[in-house]
């Protein structure tokens, strides 16, 4: 199946539209470089799981617990249940993948993160050039992913305390900028996701702790939002 006419110039948009959020994740790239190297991975471990892992917080979780006792299962299961996010992820991005191929539409979801994501589902024309936007922001996304780590590693040793440049920030900002955007235009009052998934991801903190606060508040804030979503008017014809 060829590619659409548009698919390259849609590509090009998709990473000019992920450059403010590139500029995020390089700084929170960089930490997690940071981090690897105090836990002593090697700069060939930061690579293969910055290119192949390709998510952030499945690799910070797995650099915290790289020197721990707690096992190779633990750290597996660690990794896989902070991933299983991308099951409502997917999901919801799963139609815009359909007019391709089956090896494009995989090879284009290996580069969906929740960033280049989320920029492409705010986006007015997702339902005809979301996927090429999602792709286009996953290459500068992973090419930025990977030079930060790599950098961090590398001048990991300089820098003893991150939190003291703000670096341990970068992170948590990035996830604030994707709930104004994607709050921006819903049909959903904004706080009723946030407020549900914040009280769910408490409750789970203090019941389960480790990844589940993240799976739960997930679920339960996507729930929160389709319950309370709201269909626009659409006028007669």
């Amino acid at each position: 199946m060829a590619l659409p006419e548009n698919f390259a110039t849609n590509v090009r948009k998709g990473i000019l539209l992920n450059l403010p959020v590139v500029a995020s994740v390089v700084a929170y790239g960089f930490v997690c470089g940071i981090l690897s190297r105090q836990v002593d991975m090697d700069a060939w471990h930061v690579a293969a799981l910055s290119g192949l892992m390709f998510s952030g917080t499945a690799q910070l979780v797995l650099a915290g617990l790289w020197t721990s006792d707690v096992g190779i299962i633990a750290a597996l299961f660690s990794v896989f249940a902070i991933s299983l996010r991308y099951l409502l992820i997917t999901a919801t991005c799963a139609p815009l993948f359909k007019p391709y191929s089956l090896f494009t539409r995989y090879f284009m979801a290996t580069f969906v993160t929740d960033e280049n994501w989320g920029v492409a589902m705010a986006h007015e024309d997702k339902d005809t050039i979301g996927a090429p936007l999602m792709f286009g922001g996953g290459l500068a996304l992973w090419v930025s992913w990977m030079t930060s780590t790599l950098a961090g590693w590398y001048f990991g040793a300089t820098i003893a305390d991150p939190a003291r440049f703000g670096l341990d920030f970068a992170f948590t900002a990035v996830f604030l900028s994707l709930v104004i955007i994607m709050a921006k235009d819903s049909n959903t009052h904004p706080l009723i996701p946030i407020i549900s998934a914040a009280l769910a991801a408490l409750v789970a903190d203090q019941l389960f702790g480790g990844s589940w606060p993240i799976i739960i508040a997930g679920l339960v804030g996507a729930t929160a939002a389709a319950m309370a979503h709201k269909e626009t008017d659409i006028p007669n014809e």
